[in-house]
Protein backbone atom coordinates (compact mmCIF):
# COMPACT_ATOMS: atom_id res chain seq x y z
CA UNK A 1 0.00 0.00 0.00
CA UNK A 2 2.77 2.36 0.93
CA UNK A 3 4.21 2.20 -2.71
CA UNK A 4 0.77 2.97 -4.32
CA UNK A 5 0.53 6.18 -2.17
CA UNK A 6 4.09 7.00 -2.87
CA UNK A 7 2.98 7.64 -6.51
CA UNK A 8 0.24 9.61 -5.79
CA UNK A 9 0.54 13.29 -5.78
CA UNK A 10 1.37 15.21 -2.26
CA UNK A 11 -1.91 15.76 -0.64
CA UNK A 12 -3.59 12.71 -1.73
CA UNK A 13 -4.42 9.91 0.50
CA UNK A 14 -6.68 7.36 1.83
CA UNK A 15 -8.77 9.68 3.07
CA UNK A 16 -8.90 11.97 0.18
CA UNK A 17 -9.50 8.96 -2.15
CA UNK A 18 -12.68 8.09 0.15
CA UNK A 19 -14.01 11.55 0.81
CA UNK A 20 -13.51 11.92 -2.92
CA UNK A 21 -15.87 9.13 -3.87
CA UNK A 22 -18.87 10.21 -1.22
CA UNK A 23 -18.57 13.23 -3.48
CA UNK A 24 -18.81 12.01 -6.34
CA UNK A 25 -21.80 9.43 -4.95
CA UNK A 26 -23.52 13.11 -3.75
CA UNK A 27 -23.38 14.54 -7.11
CA UNK A 28 -24.45 11.14 -8.72
CA UNK A 29 -27.72 11.78 -6.18
CA UNK A 30 -28.10 15.36 -6.78
CA UNK A 31 -27.80 14.90 -10.56
CA UNK A 32 -30.10 11.98 -10.75
CA UNK A 33 -32.63 14.35 -9.09
CA UNK A 34 -32.23 16.91 -11.55
CA UNK A 35 -32.82 14.61 -14.51
CA UNK A 36 -35.54 12.88 -12.74
CA UNK A 37 -37.37 16.14 -11.82
CA UNK A 38 -37.19 17.02 -15.91
CA UNK A 39 -38.78 13.60 -16.91
CA UNK A 40 -41.57 14.27 -14.77
CA UNK A 41 -41.87 17.99 -15.69
CA UNK A 42 -42.15 17.57 -19.30
CA UNK A 43 -42.78 13.65 -19.30
CA UNK A 44 -41.16 12.78 -22.30
CA UNK A 45 -37.08 11.82 -22.60
CA UNK A 46 -34.90 14.41 -23.43
CA UNK A 47 -34.38 13.80 -27.06
CA UNK A 48 -38.00 13.71 -27.36
CA UNK A 49 -38.07 17.31 -26.12
CA UNK A 50 -34.99 18.54 -28.51
CA UNK A 51 -36.28 17.16 -31.47
CA UNK A 52 -39.65 18.92 -30.55
CA UNK A 53 -37.81 22.13 -30.10
CA UNK A 54 -35.97 21.71 -33.43
CA UNK A 55 -39.06 21.79 -34.84
CA UNK A 56 -40.50 24.79 -33.68
CA UNK A 57 -42.32 23.13 -31.16
CA UNK A 58 -41.81 24.50 -27.44
CA UNK A 59 -40.86 28.01 -26.15
CA UNK A 60 -37.25 29.72 -25.88
CA UNK A 61 -38.36 30.25 -21.89
CA UNK A 62 -38.33 27.37 -20.19
CA UNK A 63 -38.56 24.68 -22.83
CA UNK A 64 -34.87 25.46 -24.71
CA UNK A 65 -33.33 26.60 -21.15
CA UNK A 66 -34.65 23.22 -19.54
CA UNK A 67 -33.48 21.21 -22.10
CA UNK A 68 -29.94 22.37 -21.62
CA UNK A 69 -29.75 21.88 -18.14
CA UNK A 70 -30.98 18.71 -18.76
CA UNK A 71 -28.53 17.88 -21.32
CA UNK A 72 -25.63 19.23 -18.77
CA UNK A 73 -27.14 17.07 -16.06
CA UNK A 74 -26.96 13.87 -18.21
CA UNK A 75 -23.55 14.58 -19.40
CA UNK A 76 -22.12 15.66 -16.22
CA UNK A 77 -23.44 12.71 -14.51
CA UNK A 78 -22.12 10.24 -17.08
CA UNK A 79 -18.52 11.93 -16.72
CA UNK A 80 -19.46 11.88 -12.61
CA UNK A 81 -20.00 7.92 -12.69
CA UNK A 82 -16.43 7.31 -14.39
CA UNK A 83 -14.99 9.54 -11.92
CA UNK A 84 -16.68 7.11 -8.85
CA UNK A 85 -15.58 4.27 -10.87
CA UNK A 86 -11.97 5.63 -11.04
CA UNK A 87 -12.00 6.49 -7.29
CA UNK A 88 -13.44 3.11 -6.40
CA UNK A 89 -10.87 1.38 -8.37
CA UNK A 90 -8.07 3.41 -6.86
CA UNK A 91 -9.11 2.90 -3.40
CA UNK A 92 -9.44 -1.63 -4.15
CA UNK A 93 -6.08 -0.95 -5.27
CA UNK A 94 -4.54 0.30 -2.31
CA UNK A 95 -6.99 -1.21 0.51
CA UNK A 96 -8.50 -4.23 -0.80
CA UNK A 97 -10.45 -5.03 2.47
CA UNK A 98 -12.37 -1.67 1.89
CA UNK A 99 -14.39 -3.95 -1.09
CA UNK A 100 -14.39 -7.28 1.16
Amino acid sequence: MEVVLRAFPPGITQETLTQLLEDTRNREELLQNTIRRFEQRYGISLKALEARLDHGEGSEHPDWEDSIEWRNAIETLQRTRVMRSLFEWLLRSIVPSLTS
